[in-house]
Parts: structure tokens; C-alpha cells; sequence
């Protein structure tokens, strides 16, 4: 689904693809949302809350749509940086490195080095 401001009418116009016939708005995105669960429920004859819907937002000079991706992307990366956090911090554990140490190399407090060996 798209939504698209109408600032004439200070709404979100939202179109469903798929379903030329199925339209609705609301006046904040939440609301265009709310509403546009209940469109499509009443359409397909199913539960409104248990919809998943892929929105996309049609905004002048703004993509969302990258922006999103590349959220995506950093969350992907820091969870990949903090699992090799953790492993370089278990290791320099294991060699006998004081956690003062291990913080000063990994750029990190040495409180956050005893979260990392601990967790």
C-alpha cells in the first residue's frame, strides 16, 4: 500500500495495490492505517490485526523506502559488530587481559567489557 499526502484536504490518501476498488484515508498515518486494516478485513473477510502490510510512502523529495533499507543494513551490521565484540572480549578474557586492558584496545568502557564476558 502507498500513502500519498493530500495537503488540500490535510489527509493521507492511501492505495492498496492490488485492490483498485479498496480506498481509504486518514488524517495522521496512524489513522490511514487503522482504517485501511479495516478496508482490506472487510474486503477479504478476515481479522484486521492479523494483516501484514508492506507501506510505502510517496513523499515529496524523501525515499523512505532507501531510507528503510539502509536501516536495515545497519542494524544487520551492528549485530554482526557486536557479536565479534563479544568474541574478541571472551578471548582477551581468556588470554589473562585485565578488563581495563580489553576496554582500552576494543575502544569500549571496561564496564561494558564485564557486560560482554558476562553475557
Amino acid at each position: 500500500m502507498t500513502y500519498r499526502r493530500d495537503a488540500d484536504d490535510d489527509a493521507w490518501l492511501v492505495e492498496i495495490e492490488g485492490m483498485a476498488d479498496v480506498h481509504t484515508f486518514g488524517r495522521t498515518l496512524d489513522e490511514a492505517a487503522t482504517n485501511v486494516r479495516e478496508a482490506i478485513a472487510v474486503t477479504v473477510d478476515d481479522d484486521p490485526w492479523q494483516l501484514e502490510l508492506d507501506e510505502h510512502f510517496d513523499v515529496v523529495d524523501v525515499d523512505i523506502d532507501e531510507l528503510a533499507r539502509l536501516r536495515d543494513q545497519a542494524q544487520e551490521r551492528q549485530e554482526i559488530y557486536l557479536a565479534r565484540q563479544r568474541a574478541a572480549a571472551l578471548r582477551l578474557a581468556d588470554a589473562g587481559i585485565s578488563r581495563r586492558d580489553s576496554a582500552r584496545m576494543l575502544g569500549v568502557s571496561h564496564q561494558r567489557v564485564q557486560q560482554l564476558v558476562a553475557g
